[in-house]
């Protein structure tokens, strides 16, 4: 049974400037990635008012809450779709910025299992999904050499995304900076020793190179020609590790360049469902 409320009982309300009864929820529900919400009228507010209050528009308003006209009154009730808020990556790496980051170093000590920061980094944030990944590698590291060198992380993106020093992507919490892992190895949190053939501790450089590899979500692995060769090399004469991972040499996803002397650039891709992210 239905049950309405008379003009006895609104009097009241209205008079006092009370919030009046509202419909169940927004007529027709309110679509993915937003969530039902209510607003009062206050005194003096037109439709349109709470339309830019709430950042709607005044038909949907009208529609929501089944309005014959653009009347409102004082306490009154409305049912609005608003976006619900989910961290995640905005527009490109070179373009874009970030929505929620997560901070790889939220308590602030400069390291965590299997890697360290320098002193004074800041832009230590990414997608969820970015600092989860990084963290899996980097323990899976640690599990592999327990007594080998931390990994060197070095920026990721900004708090909010946009332009990083003199970096063109780093812009939207996908791209993280690793150190290589040398003999002897970077000075802590710093990238200051390029990677050579001699030098380069390929066993476990390939231990961190792998788990990326492992990860579906990696989209580029971007490194020094040495280090390519290095461990394009090391894989090739494992059989075991031929048939699997020789073919990341070839695909696109390992890329050798001449500017990443000091460190891999990792860039991940969209996080799924993320509409806001471009690849």
């Amino acid at each position: 049974m239905t049950t309405r409320v008379s003009m006895v009982m609104l009097i009241p309300l209205l008079a006092a400037g009370l919030a009046l009864p509202a419909a169940a929820g927004p007529r027709g529900g309110c679509p993915r990635g937003t969530k039902a919400r209510q607003a009062n009228v206050k005194k003096g507010e037109s439709l349109a008012a709470v339309a830019d209050r709430t950042k709607t528009k005044v038909q949907d308003l009208k529609r929501w809450n089944r309005l014959k006209s653009e009347s409102v009154r004082r306490g009154q009730n409305l049912w609005y779709c608003a976006p619900v808020f989910t961290p995640g990556s905005v527009g490109s790496c070179n373009s874009g910025g970030l929505r929620g980051g997560v901070n790889l170093d939220a308590d602030g000590d400069r390291q965590g299992k299997g890697f360290v920061l320098a002193p004074g980094r800041r832009n230590t944030f990414g997608t969820p999904a970015t600092v989860r990944h990084v963290k899996q590698c980097m323990a899976r590291y640690r599990a592999s050499h327990p007594k080998g060198s931390p990994v060197n992380i070095g920026d990721i993106s900004a708090k909010d995304g946009g332009h990083v020093g003199n970096h063109a992507s780093h812009q939207s919490g996908r791209d993280v900076d690793l150190g290589y892992l040398t003999k002897p190895p970077q000075a802590r949190g710093f990238f200051n020793r390029e990677a050579t053939s001699a030098n380069l501790d390929v066993p476990k450089q390939w231990t961190v190179v792998r788990c990326l590899l492992d990860n579906r979500e990696t989209k580029f692995i971007f490194a020094s020609w040495t280090v390519v060769n290095a461990l394009k090399a090391y894989v090739s004469r494992n059989r075991a590790l031929r048939s699997r991972y020789l073919k990341f040499f070839t695909n696109g996803v390992i890329q050798g360049d001449n500017e990443h002397l000091t460190h891999l650039h990792v860039r991940f891709r969209c996080p799924k469902g993320d509409r806001m992210c471009r690849d």
